[in-house]
């Protein structure tokens, strides 16, 4: 299992606490891999990430201990997901190349590759088993390579 999904991280606590300084370094820290992630699989949540950080915000208390910054906010970013974004709502063709995958497959691709977790990390965040993430990934990976497309 990964080790940053057992971490203590000093912003976290402090921002359990209302700290503004804790929030503003999480923000600098994980505000980049959320756009990256976010623009592959929910676009909208782009239009507002004050309301993804807001989430956050409201899902602190109920994030286990010890678990890693990203992989929370992660987790907390994927709520009110659109499922299937439109593959030409972007010019980008590695964008679009992964959003005409399956829901699944994109996800778990957008995590692994944009957002650079290892399986169990991507399993935890989307709440499904390592076998399946395993398999989604490598059947992603598998239609991007056939179709001409590395994400």
């Amino acid at each position: 299992m990964s080790l940053s999904l057992a971490v203590v991280d000093p912003s976290v606590a402090g921002a359990r606490q209302g700290d503004a300084l804790a929030w503003a370094d999480l923000y600098e820290r994980f505000h980049p891999v959320l756009e990256r992630y976010l623009e592959v699989v929910n676009p909208e949540a782009l239009e507002d990430m004050d309301e993804v950080w807001a989430r956050a915000a409201r899902t602190l208390a109920l994030q286990p201990e010890g678990v890693a910054p990203l992989i929370w906010l992660l987790r907390s970013a994927r709520d009110g997901m659109v499922v299937c974004p439109d593959p030409d709502d972007t010019d980008d063709p590695a964008i679009q190349a992964m959003r005409a995958l399956a829901p699944l497959e994109m996800d778990v691709v957008a995590l692994r590759v944009v957002a650079g977790l290892d399986e169990f990390e991507t399993a935890f965040v989307i709440g499904r088993p390592v076998e399946r993430v395993r398999l989604a990934g490598h059947e992603g990976l598998a239609r991007l390579m056939r179709e001409g497309t590395a994400a």
